[in-house]
């Protein structure tokens, strides 16, 4: 194992080295070996080869994990004009368009700009009710299940209450006749994209075999949504709190023109696309650890009993539910939603004294540098204390980038933090949520990190709550 130089950026080598890794097979070298064990093939590889490894590739294109927090650092901040997107998000681009999340040099530069005062903390807050009406109006559709303490899956719900919320919250409450189209089209999209993740023989989207005709029928679905909805509020002018009325709101600086529907729609769509798996899988793994580690869970309750006493979360309540927060923090760490991001270098660059050639592929798994032992004592742990402010001042800004980080990071980060913490506290108060016996919970790498066959668990009503 190779202990990781915490100085080592002080001092750079002579000469550019070549990155270590694993020999793996002709012509692709260890590729076939990651797709097979994702996560705990890359941890091992980072433990056991340094912070860059070469994972070989195909022909002249070598891939790379990179997994130091000053190399993330480099990559996301400091030299990121020198790093385009790769892979993962051209894939998730083939839906949702060139959103912010994925859009690319002076266009993303532009589009950053003129949506960035739509995320103002005033104008988020505003949202709040929304997020907790929808998740009390979820919690009252589960009490069958608690009165009968039968086993379901977690993930279904929450991943279907997160939608729901998603579309109130970017669209408003008038379009719950639309909320089922909107479901259908992401769910059919997803599914498709996360089959397509590890797979070596892709086949264009024009060609017409059955998974690509259901995906393109998707694509469809949710523009005839989308498109229709800006034009009915156009049309009205009736401005709400929701996300749509925000963008619909903004004017570019210097001609005063609106932001044209093409552009509002992949915004939308991205933050829904994005938005809603985020939020409920760090929902489903923050449950999975509550359940595991009752002291915590016990914990939790003190403070929301102490804070609201039963009654419905606000956006000012938030700061006060500060164990919540390290909670759900500490779940994203052992489990980010979204595990592992690439880019690929414009021209030839020099990483942790590692030469790196232009056209390579950069993998940055946020699961693989949250288990680093150098920056987070015994990795595999549960400890939320970690995330206090006193201990989250030791470690480097980038031992931890669940939303990413830099120039890129997720514009929607403090949306999506605020609204698992009010959902979160609005299902606790309620419900308990019991992991099945005997089910075993393990994470699978796709192009999210879902709980690998469901999130099987009973629900059980709280004798505390009215």
């Amino acid at each position: 194992m190779i202990a990781s130089d915490l100085t080592r950026r002080s001092v750079e080598p002579l000469a550019p080295r070549v990155a270590p890794g694993p020999q793996g097979y002709p012509l692709v070298g260890a590729l076939p070996l990651v797709r097979k064990d994702p996560l705990q093939f890359l941890v091992q590889a980072a433990r056991q080869y340094g912070d860059v490894v070469c994972l070989g590739g195909f022909g002249s294109q070598k891939f790379y994990l990179v997994n130091h927090p000053d190399d993330v650092e480099y990559v996301c901040k400091t030299n990121y004009k020198n790093y385009t997107k790769g892979a993962n998000f051209q894939l998730i681009k083939s839906f949702a368009g060139e959103g912010l999340f994925l859009s690319e040099g002076e266009f993303w530069r532009s589009q950053r700009k003129l949506i960035q005062p739509a995320f103002h903390i005033p104008r988020l807050a505003a949202l709040a009710s929304t997020i907790t009406g929808s998740t009390e109006s979820a919690l009252d559709r589960w009490a069958p299940l608690a009165r009968e303490s039968k086993a379901f899956d977690a993930e279904r719900e929450l991943m279907h209450l997160s939608l729901e919320l998603s579309v109130r919250t970017l669209f408003g409450s008038d379009v719950a006749e639309d909320a089922e189209a909107v479901r259908q089209s992401v769910s059919v999209a997803f599914e498709f994209l996360h089959n397509r993740v590890w797979s070596l023989a892709n086949l264009p989207l024009w060609m017409p075999t059955p998974g690509n005709l259901r995906f393109q029928r998707a694509v469809a679905g949710m523009d005839e949504v989308v498109y229709r909805i800006i034009r009915s509020r156009r049309k009205s002018g009736v401005e709400g709190s929701d996300v749509l009325s925000m963008l619909l709101s903004v004017r570019d600086a210097e001609t005063g023109e609106p932001m044209p529907d093409r552009q509002i729609r992949d915004e939308v769509v991205t933050m829904l696309v994005a938005g809603h798996e985020s939020t409920a899988i760090t929902l489903e793994w923050t449950l999975a650890l509550l359940s595991r580690h009752p002291g915590i869970e016990r914990r939790v309750l003190a403070e929301l009993d102490e804070v609201l006493g039963g009654r419905t979360p606000t956006f000012t309540d938030l700061p006060s539910l500060q164990y919540l927060s390290m909670v759900i923090k500490e779940s994203m760490r052992l489990y980010p939603a979204f595990w592992m991001f690439s880019r690929t270098p414009v021209e030839d660059d020099v990483i942790g004294g590692h030469a790196i050639p232009a056209g390579s592929v950069l993998m940055f798994s946020s699961y693989v540098t949250h288990r680093r032992a150098d920056f987070w004592p015994n990795p595999e742990a549960v400890d939320p204390e970690r995330f206090t402010p006193e201990r989250s001042a030791e470690r480097p800004p980038f031992a931890y980038f669940p939303f990413g980080g830099g120039a890129r990071q997720c514009i929607g980060n403090r949306l999506a933090e605020f609204q698992i913490q009010l959902m979160l506290a609005t299902i606790l108060q309620r419900y308990s949520l019991h992991l099945v016996p005997g089910r075993k919970l393990e994470p699978e790498a796709t192009l999210s990190l879902r709980p690998k066959g469901g999130l099987w668990m009973t629900l059980h009503e709280r004798a505390q709550a009215s």
